[in-house]
């Protein structure tokens, strides 16, 4: 991922949720304190990150065996790592594409902003199927460049969508959530690095 992508994907995420605040201080008339606490912008407990770090473990190895099929093909994310020899800068990049670029963002957007709003507004059950399917909806582009991944690019998106969804809804903080999407992103960029 290039600067510009990754400064590309922030941005969006920080438009979107400038918005989100100017409305809901404008209609409702909460703090900033408590727009972000909407938005999963808080921390939340530190038990839920390790529940995070515990579904990140299976996140990683689904994050590995996607990697092997959607690395080869134009326009991938994973792309720029693919048979690239590992180095510390690759690594580096790897990180910040998993997290800043993906995992944070992607959070707030669909967990943070989205399912705090369908989980306010719905029982758990249908607001985390939901805002995995609202989720789901961008990454379905793949299959315009890649049709034969259409059980991959259904299955993962959605499933991941459900657990950071509970995630979100248990912790309160998009925190925890970004942590179990950024393992499969980063296992899944360094797994395509040449380390021999």
């Amino acid at each position: 991922m290039t600067p510009y992508q990754l400064m590309q994907n922030c941005l969006i995420v920080a438009v979107i949720f400038s918005i989100y605040a100017v409305v809901v201080r404008w209609r409702a008339r909460l703090s900033f304190g408590e727009i972000a606490a909407r938005a999963g912008l808080v921390l939340g407990a530190p038990h839920f990150y390790l529940w995070a770090l515990a579904a990140s473990v299976p996140m990683a190895l689904v994050g590995i065996l996607a990697s092997r099929t959607t690395s080869t093909f134009e326009g991938s994310m994973l792309a720029p790592y693919l048979n690239q020899p590992a180095s510390a800068s690759l690594i580096g990049a790897a990180l910040l594409y998993g997290f800043v670029a993906t995992g944070f963002p992607e959070e707030v957007l669909f967990r943070g902003l989205i399912g705090g709003a369908f989980f306010r507004r719905f029982t758990f059950w249908r607001a985390n199927v939901l805002q995995a399917a609202v989720f789901l909806l961008p990454h379905l582009l793949i299959l315009l460049i890649a049709p034969k991944l259409w059980p991959l690019a259904v299955v993962l998106p959605f499933g991941l969508g459900l657990v950071c969804g509970w995630l979100r809804h248990v912790s309160g903080s998009a925190g925890p959530p970004a942590v179990v999407h950024a393992a499969g992103n980063i296992a899944g960029a360094l797994a395509v690095l040449n380390w021999s």
